[in-house]
């Protein structure tokens, strides 16, 4: 293709630094796999996604980025089968199968854009299936859900009109933390809590003060016998929220919560 590419090989960073995942989607997802497998090895994944990186190479040299795209387009959801479902949600068990949730579809197709030289960005959108392409000047909108098809204009302004206040661009720290709630609702489904535990961990690792998620690794914290760090999670909470505007619900663990810990 005509603009640089960006045959880099992906790497996992450092899993307890979560500074190190907010530009790099694909080792992002990579860390948060390991983070609630456990640290072993998954060498396999990132050895899949290296070769894709490289096959991709092939297929678009000396293409423009309009036919850069094309033929990504082909190759992810032809060649390669991508396809959405509600699960897996682990980048994992996405490149294996070859399926996934949504908001890991699409991080994991932004970095294999990024490859091929085409910088693509995630936006607020309900299922997490628009990116935004800035491309000679304008700025375009693909698709997933329709194989990565650019919107024409008549389609985004029937987007804009439906959901005006979500059509702004995620930063990546904000697409991981929307995952990753995505994540933690899998495994409150399957009542896998200490997965879940892990998860919420995780956001707020990213965003320490996200008083949703304080509550609810609190609560949580309190099903598992985990009375002092959960004590914890209430102080902190109330340290951003007025008793009066908590919930009966937190409220009341938080009680309970108080008595055990005297």
């Amino acid at each position: 293709m005509t603009s640089e590419t960006h045959s880099t090989a992906a790497s996992t960073p450092n899993n307890g630094d979560a500074t190190a995942w907010r530009s790099h989607p694909f080792e992002a997802l990579m860390a948060i796999n390991n983070q609630l497998l456990g640290n072993e090895s998954h060498d396999g994944c990132t050895r899949s996604v290296n070769f894709m990186s490289y096959e991709l190479a092939t297929v678009c040299h000396n293409k423009t980025e309009i036919e850069s795209l094309e033929a990504f387009n082909d190759f992810f959801f032809g060649t390669k089968k991508f396809r959405f479902s509600p699960e897996p949600v682990l980048i994992q068990n996405i490149v294996s199968e070859r399926c996934g949730c949504g908001i890991a579809l699409a991080l994991l197709y932004m970095h294999l854009a990024k490859q091929i030289g085409l910088q693509l960005q995630l936006i607020h959108w309900p299922l997490h299936t628009i990116l935004k392409w800035e491309h000679a000047g304008r700025a375009k909108f693909i698709d997933l859900e329709q194989q990565g098809k650019i919107l024409s204009e008549e389609e985004l302004l029937s987007m804009i009109n439906k959901h005006k206040d979500q059509v702004r661009t995620l930063a990546l720290h904000e697409a991981l933390v929307q995952y990753l709630a995505y994540v933690s609702m899998s495994y409150r489904q399957s009542e896998d809590y200490e997965t879940l535990h892990k998860a919420l961990s995780l956001i707020l690792r990213l965003e320490p003060e996200n008083t949703r998620f304080l509550a609810e690794r609190a609560i949580l914290r309190r099903d598992l016998s985990l009375f002092k760090e959960s004590l914890s999670d209430f102080k902190r909470y109330f340290s951003f929220t007025d008793i009066s505007m908590a919930s009966p619900e937190v409220i009341a663990v938080y009680e309970t919560v108080r008595i055990l810990n005297i």
